[in-house]
């Protein structure tokens, strides 16, 4: 099985020495299995928002200006080309997994939003927030037009309103909204992001790579989607870090207070909402985030040492539409219901 052996976790623990061999099953995994999407050749229009608003750039333009799918593409399956399709050309064939290994952590079915229904269980409506939930999508292509300023304060105070652990509001923001600093920022991002990705790529110096994270497990960073598709993407240049959106709002928390990812989360989530409901749209960037390795350019956007940059989000009026709501996976919900000492499992 493509999996880590118990013993070389332990050893990772332990702070002991792996190699190469060992790490294999993270650092390379298999079984992975990319998202295929299909267009109708009926229904298309050949308009190339399928391709567009593709992130790691699955699509391109094939015979008879049809979309298809590239050869090598690593599509994770995020829906994006099938809710930006103006002629619902755009369908699902399968849904990125992985089969076996590290990396599979269960894929169960994806399913539509359940229907709401009352109190009573009797049929209802979506309330203005529930629809705002189910249709907001992250928007990656934006207008060239600036934001005012009175809008961005409102998507400010949304995340400042946020609920944190004991009241600590651990979240700083820093707004650029410069254009010739945003281009500055993303050529040293870009940088940094293509040493991570070659550096990772190599069997040779993926090994510094696992020792520069303190020899810790770097699951997350070690995932397919991630290293092959977004540093894929960004390297290639085929997705800037920036979205080439108008407004870029740094997101940094308090490294000495209680859970900082995790407020600066739920703060960015109230943002996000905040933007869609005043007719903006917004991304996370975390690649953006590797300015922390740039300490300069970190200082000048006022982090210091005691502050780390979590996120960042890319705020603007999107360029067409991509919002829309798309199926997601379902895994069952355990229920401990009054009278039974059972738990029991949805279906």
């Amino acid at each position: 099985m493509n999996d880590l052996k118990k013993e070389t976790i332990e050893k990772i623990k332990a702070g002991k020495e792996v190699t190469f061999e060992e790490l294999k099953p993270l650092l390379r995994p298999e079984g992975i299995q990319n998202g295929v999407m299909k267009v109708d050749p009926e229904k298309c229009t050949s308009c190339g928002l399928c391709i567009q608003n593709c992130p790691f750039k699955c699509w391109e333009m094939g015979k008879k200006d049809i979309p298809r799918l590239k050869e090598g593409y690593a599509c994770f399956s995020c829906f994006n080309c099938m809710v930006a399709c103006p002629a619902d050309a755009v369908s699902i064939v399968k849904t990125y997994q992985v089969v076996g290994g590290y990396f599979d952590t269960g894929f169960p079915p994806l399913k539509m939003p359940q229907e709401p229904k009352d109190a009573k269980g009797n049929p209802a409506r979506w309330t203005e927030i529930e629809r705002l939930i189910m249709n907001r999508r992250s928007i990656r292509n934006f207008k060239e037009d600036p934001i005012p300023e009175p809008l961005i304060r409102r998507v400010l105070e949304a995340g400042r309103f946020a609920p944190s652990a004991g009241n600590h509001q651990p979240w700083k923001f820093t707004v650029v909204t410069d254009k010739k600093f945003i281009k500055e920022l993303e050529e040293a991002c870009y940088n940094v992001n293509v040493v991570l990705h070659n550096l990772y790529m190599n069997d040779a110096t993926v090994m510094d790579f696992f020792a520069a994270t303190g020899r810790t497990l770097p699951a997350p960073l070690c995932d397919w989607r991630v290293i092959v598709g977004g540093f894929g993407a960004v390297a290639r240049r085929d997705l800037p870090i920036y979205l080439n959106a108008p407004c870029v709002i740094f997101m940094g928390a308090n490294e000495r207070l209680v859970g900082p990812e995790v407020q600066v989360g739920i703060c960015g989530q109230n943002m996000n909402l905040a933007a869609e409901s005043i007719g903006l749209g917004c991304c996370w960037s975390n690649f953006g985030g590797v300015v922390n390795l740039i300490p300069e350019i970190k200082t000048r956007l006022g982090f210091d040492e005691q502050w780390r940059i979590v996120t960042c989000l890319c705020l603007g009026y999107p360029k067409f539409k991509q919002g829309g709501v798309v199926p997601r996976m379902f895994r069952p919900v355990t229920w401990f219901r009054p009278g039974s000492d059972k738990p029991q499992i949805e279906e």
